[in-house]
Formats: C-alpha cells, structure tokens, sequence
C-alpha cells in the first residue's frame, strides 16, 4: 500500500494477515520493489514457528513475482487472478486503514 506525505516522497507498506484472527505483520518501506519484498519475506519468514507453513496470496504487483526472489521454504506464494482484490484478505486491512487514518492525512 503506498502511502502519500506532505513531502516528495512515499511510504509504502508491506503487510501479512491471517484471516480470522487478529495476527498480522507489516513492515513500512520507503520502495515498493523487489529487494523490498525480499526483506518483507526473509523477516516475515523469522516469524513463523518451526511446525507452520504459510500460504501466502498476493495480487499481480511487479515485486511480488519477481524471478529475483528467494522465497523462504516456510512461504508458499499464490498470485491471485489480476483484477481481484476482493480475494486478498489485506485489501479490507487497506481499506480500513485508508478510510480511518490515511485519508490526506500523511
């Protein structure tokens, strides 16, 4: 999610949730690009017990499918159908926080 400031320049925030429950990671990047989600990964990946292995779906984002990434063997990715936010659990998290607190606040 890309986040405007008053100044020249973006945040952008990468996050993970796990539908029906209250767990979440984010991390908040000043890129959206590969090694962004190269980082985004190796750290969510620090997070997950050693007996779990997490499906995770993104949408068709550049970085989230990028031949450069070394997908840690506790993640599996699934590109979602372009065009299709409404089966990707972190869009109501975007709305969310868009309509509450991002909203030409930043």
């Amino acid at each position: 999610m890309r986040c405007h400031r008053r100044s020249p320049h973006s945040i952008y925030i990468f996050a993970a949730v796990e539908p029906g429950t209250d767990n979440g990671f984010a991390l908040v990047m000043p890129h959206a690009n590969t090694e962004a989600m190269q980082q985004f990964l190796d750290r969510f990946a620090a997070t997950i017990a050693d007996d779990e292995h997490v499906v995770m779906v993104l949408d068709q984002a550049g970085w989230h499918g990028s031949t450069a990434l070394v997908v840690p063997g506790n993640i599996t990715l699934v590109p979602l159908p372009p065009y299709s936010p409404e089966l990707n659990p972190v869009e109501r998290v975007w709305l969310y926080l868009k309509d509450r607190f991002l909203s030409h606040r930043l």
